[in-house]
């Protein structure tokens, strides 16, 4: 590739509409740093993983990468992102709800558990009902 083709699509990339001079650039770029945390997560006990915080990244990213196809411009960036960040919080309500089936949890104790984030069984222990 010749030093004037590399500046012809680096001009190209600089001045398109979803370029780094937008934000259409940058909100993508950034929110990688969500995906990193999810991955990191990955690590982590199961116990320690918020149920409530993965469905809200879940949710929010599947809206988003929906969206990104109907914007104009369409923004694959933003699509990629989010549906790899769907993945990383989908994979961890997978994760939670594996461990807390094993450990007796009914469907219903499984769902309140993760909207709640409150465990119902530790409830009754620590207040005495």
């Amino acid at each position: 590739m010749s030093t004037s083709s590399v500046r012809f699509a680096f001009r190209r990339f600089w001045q398109s509409e979803t370029g780094p001079k937008t934000v259409h650039f940058w909100a993508p770029t950034l929110k990688w740093g969500l995906v990193f945390a999810g991955f990191s997560d990955m690590k982590r006990p199961v116990e320690k993983i918020s149920g409530a915080q993965n469905l809200s990244l879940l949710s929010t990213a599947l809206i988003w990468t929906r969206w990104s196809f109907v914007i104009k411009p369409r923004n694959i960036l933003l699509a990629s992102v989010n549906s790899f960040l769907c993945l990383t919080a989908g994979y961890q309500l997978g994760r939670i709800a594996n461990y807390r089936i094993r450990n007796g949890d009914s469907v219903s104790q499984l769902c309140s558990y993760i909207l709640s984030g409150a465990d119902e069984s530790k409830k009754e222990i620590t207040t005495g009902r």
